[in-house]
C-alpha cells in the first residue's frame, strides 16, 4: 500500500507548493479530514507534514507516523516540536517550497514499513488472543428459516416488527451480540434502535454508495482509501460493529446493516459475510414491500374516511349491476349511461336529493358513477328562489300599482259632478262600478307588494278561520285542539278570505248559504300540515274548477286569487280540487313558513 500525505497546514499557497513536490499516484489528505477520527486503522502508511501553526490541531492517532516539521527557526511552536523528537526533518517555509521533494520518497518508505510492522503486530495479537469456537448443539436451520419467513410475512405491514424479526434471525445465523439496522431518513441515516446517526456526507457513506462490499475492520477490500477506512474504523468503534453490510436498492444506498462482536469472540469469516449479504438482499425485499404496503394501507384508510365526507364512487365492470345500496335515482342514471352511451349528470331537486354523474369506461367498457347527498343544497335553492320570486312579485306589483293610480285619477274624473251630468245613467252605473273594482284592485297590489316584508311568527288556524267565517258570514269548522304554525298571519287570512270569497261569488244565490269551510291538520312538530278544505255544491275557481283543457286559453281570473296563490306556495302549500266527504271540494294545504 503506498503512503497518503497528510498536508497539516491552513496556507493554501503552501498547500499547492508541496503538492506540486510529491509523487504524481500520491494520495493527499488535510487536516480537516483526519482531525474527527480518534483512531486510524492499523496499516495505514501516512506522512504528516506539519505547520508548526497548527501543531496543536494534529490528532493523537498520528503519533507514530513520519513526523516532518516546516516553520520560523527560533519560534515558540517550530521549537517546541523540534526539542519533542517526534520531527524526523525540520524546515524552514522557504526550504519546504523547494527541497520537499528530496525527502517524499525517504518518508514514505518509512510510514510504509512501520505500517507493515503495525500490520503484522496487530495479526499476531489477534492470533493470541483468539480462542476456539464454543461448540453449539446442531439446529434445524430449515425449521429455523421458515419459522422466520412466517414471522417476517406476517410483520409485512408494520416496519418496526420487520426489523425485529430480521434482526432476531440474523443475529441466530450469524452468533452475533447485536444487530443495529441503519436506514435512510430525511439526509442522513438513523439507527432503528437508539440515537445513533450517520450523515450522507460522511465519508464512508459516500465509499459505500459506490461500492457495494462489506466492511470488517481488519482488510481493505479494493484501492485504498485512506479517508473512507478511517471513517469506517470510527464509525465501527462508534458503534460497537465488526461488520458492515451496505443494502443497495437500483444503484442507491438505502442502509447499513451492523453486526456485533460474535458471542465465540470470532472474527467474522467469509461464510458469515455470505450469510449477511442474503440477509441484506432479503431485507432489501421486504423493505420494498413494506412501502408498498404501508402505502396501500395509506391509501385504503383515506378511502374509509373519504367514503364518510366525500362524494361516493363507483366503479362497474361491463355486465355488473350496482348494488342495493346505490340510490335508486344514481342507478336509475347508471342504465341511461349504459343504453345512450354518453355520460349524463343528475342535479337535485325536491324528492330528489342526490347530486350525481356517470359516463362509460374507455378502457374496460363499464361504468363509472359518484353522488354525494345534496339535501341542504335543495333547501339553499328553494329559499334563494323564494327570495327572487318576491323581488320579482314585488317590483310588478308597485309598477302595476303605479301604473293603475295614474290610470284611476284620470278614470275618476268621469265621476265628477261637472262631468255627471252629461254621461247617460246606464254608462254612469257601469263606469261607477269599474272605478270600485279598480281601487280594490290597487289595494290587492299594495298587499303584494307587502310580500318581502312579512315577518313570520306563531298563529292558531282556527282562530284567522273564523276571523275570515265572521267577516264573510260562513260556516266554519275548527277541531278542537288548535292548529299551532309559524306562518305569515295576515297574508294567510288574506289568502284564505280571498279564495272563499271568490268561490262565493262565483256561486248561484241559491248555493252560496250551503259553503262551508273547514279546518284539519296533520303531523306534529316541523311536519305539521294544514288542510283548509271549501265544500258545497256547483263550486267554481279560475284555474281550479272546471279543469281546464291544454288546448283552451288559460284564465287566470282576479288578482285577489293570484295573490291567494302566491301565498299559499310561499307558505310550502298547494291548492288543489278533488273528491271529498261531501262531494267535489277545494283543498288548501298550508306548510310552516
Amino acid at each position: 500500500m503506498s503512503a497518503s500525505f497528510l498536508l497539516a497546514t491552513e496556507d493554501s499557497e503552501l498547500i499547492t507548493a508541496w503538492q506540486a513536490q510529491l509523487p504524481a499516484e500520491a494520495t493527499t489528505l488535510t487536516l480537516d479530514e483526519v482531525s474527527g477520527y480518534p483512531q486510524l486503522p492499523s496499516g495505514l502508511p501516512i506522512v504528516v507534514i506539519l505547520d508548526a501553526l497548527v501543531g496543536d490541531r494534529l490528532p493523537e492517532a498520528l503519533a507514530r507516523s513520519p513526523l516532518l516539521v516546516v516553520g520560523k527557526p527560533h519560534s515558540g511552536l517550530y521549537e517546541q516540536l523540534r526539542m519533542s523528537g517526534r520531527a524526523l526533518r525540520c524546515m524552514d517555509y522557504e526550504e519546504s517550497r523547494t527541497r520537499l521533494e528530496e525527502f517524499a520518497p525517504l518518508f514514505a518508505e518509512i510510514a510504509e514499513r512501520r505500517a507493515a510492522l503495525d500490520l503484522v503486530a496487530e495479526n499476531n495479537r489477534r492470533t493470541q488472543n483468539s480462542r476456539p469456537p464454543i461448540p453449539v448443539a446442531p439446529a434445524n436451520n430449515n425449521a429455523d428459516m421458515w419459522d422466520f419467513l412466517e414471522g417476517a410475512v406476517e410483520s409485512m405491514n408494520s416496519k418496526e416488527r420487520l426489523l425485529a424479526e430480521f434482526r432476531r434471525a440474523s443475529r441466530h445465523v450469524l452468533n452475533a451480540s447485536h444487530i443495529v439496522f441503519f436506514l435512510r431518513e430525511e439526509g442522513e441515516f438513523r439507527a432503528d434502535r437508539g440515537s445513533s446517526q450517520c450523515p450522507v456526507s460522511d465519508p464512508l457513506i459516500r465509499y459505500l454508495s459506490s461500492r457495494p462490499v462489506v466492511l470488517d475492520g481488519n482488510e481493505w477490500p479494493g484501492p485504498p482509501d485512506p479517508v473512507a477506512e478511517m471513517a469506517a474504523r470510527n464509525r465501527m468503534a462508534l458503534w460497537g460493529a465488526r461488520l458492515l453490510v451496505p443494502l443497495h436498492d437500483n444503484g442507491h444506498l438505502t442502509g447499513i446493516i451492523a453486526c456485533g462482536v460474535r458471542n465465540d469472540g470470532q472474527a467474522y469469516d467469509e461464510n458469515d459475510k455470505t450469510q449477511a449479504v442474503s440477509f441484506a438482499r432479503l431485507l432489501r425485499e421486504f423493505l420494498r414491500q413494506n412501502q408498498q404496503s404501508t402505502r396501500l394501507n395509506r391509501i385504503y384508510e383515506s378511502t374509509l374516511m373519504g367514503d364518510r365526507y366525500f362524494p361516493r364512487t363507483l366503479l362497474l365492470k361491463p355486465g355488473e349491476e350496482p348494488t342495493a345500496e346505490v340510490p335508486v335515482a344514481v342507478r336509475a342514471l347508471i342504465g341511461r349511461v349504459r343504453l345512450q352511451k354518453i355520460s349524463r349528470r343528475l342535479r337535485p331537486r325536491p324528492g330528489q336529493p342526490f347530486r350525481a354523474s356517470a359516463g362509460i369506461v374507455g378502457e374496460t367498457g363499464g361504468v363509472w358513477a359518484y353522488w354525494e347527498n345534496a339535501g341542504s343544497d335543495i333547501e339553499d335553492i328553494r329559499q334563494d328562489l323564494r327570495r327572487k320570486r318576491l323581488a320579482l312579485l314585488r317590483d310588478l306589483a308597485l309598477t302595476l300599482n303605479h301604473e293603475v293610480g295614474n290610470s284611476l285619477v284620470s278614470f275618476s274624473t268621469l265621476d265628477s259632478e261637472s262631468t255627471r251630468q252629461k254621461i247617460p245613467s246606464a254608462l254612469r252605473k257601469t263606469v261607477r262600478s269599474d272605478i270600485d273594482r279598480l281601487q280594490r284592485l290597487n289595494v290587492d297590489l299594495v298587499k303584494l307588494a307587502e310580500f318581502s316584508y312579512a315577518s313570520p311568527d306563531e298563529f292558531d288556524l282556527g282562530e284567522i278561520l273564523e276571523e275570515v267565517g265572521e267577516a264573510l258570514k260562513m260556516r266554519v269548522e275548527v277541531p278542537p285542539d288548535p292548529v299551532v304554525m309559524t306562518v305569515a298571519g295576515d297574508l294567510v287570512q288574506f289568502a284564505i278570505e280571498s279564495l272563499v270569497k271568490t268561490v262565493a261569488e262565483n256561486q248561484p244565490d241559491d248555493a252560496e248559504r250551503e259553503l262551508k269551510v273547514q279546518l284539519r291538520s296533520t303531523g306534529e312538530g316541523e311536519e305539521i300540515t294544514a288542510l283548509v278544505s271549501i265544500q258545497g255544491s256547483g263550486l267554481e275557481l279560475e284555474g281550479i274548477l272546471p279543469e281546464s283543457s291544454p288546448e283552451e286559453v288559460p284564465n287566470q281570473g282576479r288578482l285577489a286569487v293570484f295573490i291567494a296563490k302566491e301565498i299559499i306556495r310561499l307558505h310550502g302549500g298547494k291548492i288543489h280540487a278533488g273528491p271529498g266527504m261531501e262531494g267535489t271540494e277545494i283543498l288548501i294545504s298550508l306548510r310552516q313558513w
